[in-house]
């Protein structure tokens, strides 16, 4: 089995290992992150529930 290489966040610059998320928010900051933005794979976990965080307060379906 291949060991995945330690990634640093786009956003905020931390070094993390790409997991399967854990949480909802985490899932939904992936979908968010390869649907919306294309930085998929690029963001650590807490930058991707902050991302999940964020979207549910201020993007608004039009």
């Amino acid at each position: 089995m291949r060991c995945e290489e330690n990634k640093i966040c786009g956003v905020c610059g931390r070094e993390f290992t790409p997991a399967t998320p854990c949480t909802l928010l985490e899932e939904a900051g992936e979908w968010l992150s390869a649907e919306f933005w294309e930085d998929a794979g690029r963001l650590c976990p807490p930058c991707l529930e902050n991302r999940a965080r964020l979207a549910l307060m201020y993007i608004i379906d039009r």
